[in-house]
Order: structure tokens, then C-alpha cells, then sequence
């Protein structure tokens, strides 16, 4: 349980202490939102925040709507006034289920009577799909009540829905004719048991691959048919690679993760959890269901051909790849994480947060397995890296975490430093330092606009992270790159201040 406290959740907390929920302080709410997001989408089970009433529940916001449109089971506990003062009082009084509903799927206020039903259907409705955060809203008089006994099912079996035989045959005849199939992945795909059957299907019929930032991972991008993800850096020519195809099997895409309107001309299959409503794009066919399983049926549905030669693939990867890592005179982000990959382990775990570290990283860092790549992409909310990284930690201990900042993004979640610091997290905290909002300052470039309001003063990142109790390192070349990631991080975060040509940044 993640959060920060207020007066009127101490009794909460409390109970949640003596039921065995381990409360992590943080240093902000919505880091705390972050942290239980990360975990929940890491592992599958739902994350859990709190927060008090008033600018304690306003602050949570960023973080919940980070879940919400990136599909998260979360729920957040926020507190209130107790209802019989609720109608009376004005000081901290907000209508916190109003406040909630755009960004939540579901908000309920606690009571003692309610309270087991409420919980249960929380979980049900935070875990069904589409997945995402649920709030409840509890009075600063309730913890203290004693509860009504009910029973309430301790396993919970959702129904299944089967794979339409005529969907199946309809796409394996739209597969069949195609002559430049293309397979684009998005986030309800990235699971370790769709990998193989999406592999599977990509080797049988050679069929490029291509994936949104939140499937990074689900097809191994040293794969000679992955081809790059889109919304990273150079994604205008990825999109120019779509309108070369005839068909599009779109498989597990949510339309939150596209940051543009859909306007290729190739047909589309639409393999997917829930069916394709919101109509962003348009499909001929739809496989809806468990996403594994519609793939393991089209791939045994006919005989396959063969559709794009490995050469034509290659070519493009090779070409694309050399463009979104340009030459500059300085430091590159792309050199940075070259080196932090190399030294990182295959299955380790990375987050991003939003800037242009997060177009770098998304294109640059190559993902081997499904859920090893972090990011705030529905929202695109700047902050996130950090937190979440602790989260992942805290989550799964033994694995290696490291996190990719700039350092606008650092400056808005340094003080989770210390959280990291009080609970013993070794995760790696890596900044892209140019001293300046360096994506907004393009913009501004672009349009010829004088640059306002997009830099700042430098930071001194060694002293900063002695101040914290940490180890922190400055560099400015691929050596001393090297150098900084051969140590790893045991029982407290270190900070790597990479001082970067922003330059890079920008792929003519």
C-alpha cells in the first residue's frame, strides 16, 4: 500500500497494518500512484494507494489517470470527511467521487456495511478488461466501525469468450491474400504467453513486426522480423512503412497508445481481449478473446506463405536504425543506452519517464522479453520513471532495475530518492542532462519562436546524491559510460548524470 498519510487515514492505515498490508511511505501522492501502477502491471495483481482528503486526493490524480489510460488495476483509497459533518464543513471538503469518475472505472464510498462487497467488486472491476483503477472513498469515521460479516467468493472465474470459427477463417483468408502483412502490437498483447504464439505466427508466414511503446518486449527486437516501435523517435518513418502494406493484423492495440489519427489504407484485423468499438480504426475482421489462443488458431488455420523476404526487412532495420542514431559531437542519449544495455542483464527491468528520453528510449532500448519496459504513454505524464523503478524493485527483488530520465523529469521525483534510499532499493537512476525541457525547446525552434520558459540552471548530481547517502557519477563519454555501469547498485539507488548532445534528439 502505497501513499502518503493525513490525519484522517491514520485509522485506516492502521488497519490495513494489522491486516498485513505494508504501508511504503512516499514523498508525493502521485509517485505513489506510479509505484502501485508499476507493480500491478509487472506482476498482474492490483496496486493499491492512499491518500488523504483534500490536496492529498487532488494529488493523486496525475497518478490515476496515469493508470487509467494505461490500463492498470489500481485501487486508490482516498479519505473524507466522516458524513455527518460532510454536509456542514467547507475546510478540505471536495466532491471526491466527482473528482475521481473521468479517471476512474469504478468509484464507491466506504461504509461498515458495505465494506466486503465493495472491496470485492473492486477487484473484479479493477481486473476486468479493459483493466484500470478504481477509487473508494472512505470517511475518517468508518476504519474504527466494526464491519457487517459477508461472504464473498474467494476465487473469482471470469467468463471466457470463444474464438468465432468464421473470424478465424475470414482473417486466415484476408492473411492468405495479402501480399504485405505487417503485425502491430500494442499493450493487451504484452504477456508472457502470447510471445510464442506471436512469434510463431510472424515466423510462419514472415511477417515484419512492429510494436507500441507499452508492448516493448512481448517479440525480441533482435529478431530479424521486428522492425521498430511506434511514437518513438523516427516514427514518421515506421508510419511511412504502414502505408506500404495491404493488411494489418492489429493484435491487442488500445487506441490510447496511438499519439496520432490512423489514416493508412491497408485492411485490418482486429485480434483483441475486447472487441473493436471505439472504431479509431477500422476492421474488416475481429478476433476477440484470449489473444494467445486467436493466434495459435489463425497460424494453424492454412498452409503458410511466406510474404516479405527477410532481405526487404533487414534493409529497412538497418537503414532506420542508423537514422535514429545520429552522429553529434558530444555524448548521445542512443550512446548511453547502448552502454547501460550491454552491461544490463537480458530479463531486466527498465522505465522511462516522458521527454525526449522518452522517444529515445522507446526506439533505442532494445526489449527482449514481454513486461521489461516501463513507460507513462496513455497520459505521457513526466515524473514517472523514478517512482516507478522503486516500485518494479519492491515488486520483484531480484531483479535488476534501472530507470531513464531527463532531467526535467528527475527534478519533478528526486525526493523519491530518499524512498528509495529508507527501503534499500538498488535500482540504477540514469539522467539525460541538457539543462533545458529539450522537446518543447525544439518545438519552439521549429516555429521560429524565440526559446521561453523550456531551460534551467545545472545541477550538481554528485552533491545531490550525497546528499541523499547515495553514490553519484558525472559523464560525458561512451568510456565513462562504460565505466559507470559496470558497478551495480546493491542496497540503495546510483545515480549516472549523463551529460548529453540534445542535438541527437532530432532524426532529419
Amino acid at each position: 500500500m502505497y501513499g502518503h498519510p493525513g490525519g484522517e487515514v491514520v485509522d485506516l492505515i492502521e488497519g490495513f497494518r494489522q491486516a498485513g498490508l505494508e504501508f511504503v511511505l512516499t514523498k508525493h501522492e502521485t509517485a505513489a500512484a506510479f509505484m502501485a501502477e508499476a507493480g500491478a502491471t509487472l506482476t498482474g495483481v492490483p496496486g493499491a494507494c492512499l491518500a488523504t482528503l483534500g490536496p492529498g486526493a487532488t494529488n493523486l490524480v496525475t497518478g490515476i489517470a496515469h493508470a487509467y489510460l494505461d490500463r492498470a488495476p489500481v485501487l486508490a483509497f482516498t479519505g473524507q470527511l466522516p458524513a455527518d459533518r460532510y454536509e456542514i464543513a467547507t475546510h478540505q471538503r471536495l466532491d471526491l467521487g466527482e473528482l475521481f469518475a473521468p479517471i476512474t472505472k469504478w468509484h464507491a464510498k466506504l461504509s461498515p456495511a458495505n465494506a466486503a462487497p465493495v472491496i470485492e467488486r473492486a477487484l473484479r472491476t479493477a481486473q476486468r478488461a479493459r483493466r484500470g483503477p478504481v477509487h473508494i472513498e472512505v470517511p475518517s469515521d468508518v476504519p474504527i466501525q466494526p464491519t457487517v460479516d459477508v461472504a464473498v467468493p474467494r476465487f473469482v472465474t471470469e467468463p471466457t469468450a470463444a474464438i468465432d470459427e468464421d473470424a478465424v477463417r475470414t482473417a486466415a483468408a484476408r492473411l492468405g491474400g495479402s501480399e504485405r502483412p505487417l503485425l502491430l502490437v500494442g499493450m493487451d498483447a504484452n504477456d508472457d504467453p502470447v510471445a510464442g504464439p506471436l512469434r510463431a505466427l510472424a515466423e510462419a508466414w514472415s511477417i515484419p513486426v512492429m510494436v507500441s511503446p507499452k508492448a516493448k518486449g512481448v517479440f525480441p527486437e533482435d529478431h530479424d522480423l521486428f522492425v521498430g516501435t511506434i511514437e518513438g523517435l523516427g516514427t514518421a518513418y515506421l508510419y511511412d512503412y504502414i502505408d506500404t502494406c495491404d493488411l494489418v493484423l492489429m493484435v491487442g492495440f488500445d487506441p490510447v497508445e496511438f499519439d496520432r489519427d490512423w489514416g493508412a489504407k491497408a485492411r485490418i484485423v482486429h485480434i483483441g481481449v475486447v472487441p473493436n468499438d471505439d472504431r479509431y480504426y477500422g476492421s474488416e475482421v475481429e478476433l476477440v478473446g484470449p489473444i494467445d489462443i486467436a493466434l495459435e488458431r489463425l497460424r494453424a488455420s492454412g498452409e503458410p506463405q511466406p510474404k516479405v523476404a527477410r532481405d526487404e526487412v533487414h534493409a529497412f532495420r538497418d537503414a532506420f536504425a542508423e537514422r535514429v542514431r545520429p552522429s553529434a559531437r558530444g555524448l548521445t542519449a542512443q550512446q548511453v543506452l547502448a552502454e547501460l544495455r550491454d552491461a544490463f542483464p537480458r530479463d531486466g527491468l527498465v522505465t522511462c519517464d516522458v521527454g525526449s528520453n522518452k522517444a529515445v528510449s522507446t526506439q533505442c532500448w532494445p526489449a527482449y522479453r514481454p513486461r521489461t519496459f516501463f513507460v507513462s504513454n496513455g497520459l505521457s505524464s513526466m515524473g514517472y520513471g523514478l517512482p516507478a523503478a522503486l516500485g518494479l524493485k519492491l515488486a520483484d527483488p531480484s531483479r535488476a532495475v534501472a530507470c531513464i530520465l531527463g532531467d526535467g523529469g528527475f527534478a519533478m521525483s528526486m525526493a523519491e530518492l530518499e524512498t528509495g534510499v529508507r527501503l534499500g532499493l538498488g535500482v540504477t537512476v540514469v539522467v539525460l542532462a541538457d539543462d533545458a525541457l529539450s522537446q518543447i525547446k525544439a518545438a519552439q525552434e521549429r516555429k521560429g519562436y524565440p526559446v521561453t520558459g523550456t531551460t534551467f540552471g545545472a545541477l550538481d548530481y554528485p552533491k545531490l546524491a550525497a546528499a541523499f547517502g547515495i553514490a553519484g557519477i558525472d559523464v560525458s563519454s561512451v568510456e565513462e559510460c562504460r565505466a559507470a555501469f559496470r558497478a551495480t547498485p546493491t542496497d540503495r539507488p546510483r545515480l549516472v548524470a549523463a551529460h548529453v548532445d540534445p542535438s541527437a534528439y532530432r532524426v532529419a
